[in-house]
């Protein structure tokens, strides 16, 4: 649905049993811009991000999940963007929040300039499936690793590292989805391993103090009750550096 037509459109199969193949095998039929990577086994997001890099044709990679939706001026907004800003290397955008039946819940908006959002990396301000990122700059900073969890998060620490420029365009460019599923995915364990990137990453970028209580903090929306961890994320949403 995208105005801007001249992409490659990477799609992984990461060893699906549900029908997903043949899905995608009828689509990509219709549309010689899709190429379907189908694994033998399952791999995991993190190594399917790393070998898509290593895999794409194009200067610039846009990040995508499977159920977000794109805006249809993204592509385009984007390139404009980064094609009149060349120092440019990794893009994002605001981000309508919406429930499973597509309707929009809340508008995120994250900083926008280099600076600010080099001075709070710790709080993942690039919202991940809007990421338009240049391969080269990518690469030279080690790309996506190995983790099973956050894989944007320590890349983002590691892009700061090796000096990357980025930017968020101040408008929505895409629909999130947030179900209630948010809460199931990102239990103990999911949390543990963010605040693990999280102190090893402000290490890495010599980070402030308040910066190691912050990447903490979300330790609260798993260890309280259930009943409780919808308001303490509005809470912690209302406080968030990235919202001033």
């Amino acid at each position: 649905n995208q105005t801007y037509k001249d992409f490659e459109f990477i799609i992984f199969d990461d060893f699906s049993n549900d029908g997903t193949s043949g899905i995608l095998e009828e689509y990509a039929t219709k549309d010689s811009r899709i190429k379907i990577i189908t694994n033998d086994k399952r791999m995991g997001l993190g190594a399917n991000l790393r070998k898509g890099v290593q895999i794409a044709q194009g200067k610039w990679i846009a990040r995508m999940d499977a159920d977000d939706i794109s805006l249809p001026e993204r592509l385009g907004k984007q390139l404009k963007y980064v094609t009149e800003n060349p120092r440019v290397d990794i893009l994002g955008s605001y981000a309508f929040d919406i429930d499973e039946d597509g309707n929009v819940i809340r508008e995120r908006r994250y900083p926008t300039s280099h600076e600010r959002i080099k001075k709070y990396i710790w709080t993942c301000p690039i919202i991940h499936p809007t990421a338009f990122m240049k391969k080269e700059s990518l690469l030279r900073a080690g790309s996506y690793g190995t983790e099973k969890r956050r894989q944007d998060y320590a890349l983002w620490f590691r892009c700061i590292k090796a000096g990357l420029y980025f930017s968020n365009l101040p408008e929505p460019l895409l629909k999130y989805r947030f179900t209630g599923d948010y809460f199931a995915k990102n239990n103990f364990r999911a949390m543990i391993t963010q605040v693990a990137i999280g102190w090893r990453g402000c290490i890495m970028v010599r980070a402030e103090p308040i910066a190691y209580v912050g990447v903490t903090i979300p330790l609260l929306k798993c260890v309280l009750p259930k009943q409780h961890r919808l308001a303490i994320f509005e809470l912690l949403r209302r406080i968030d550096p990235r919202n001033k």
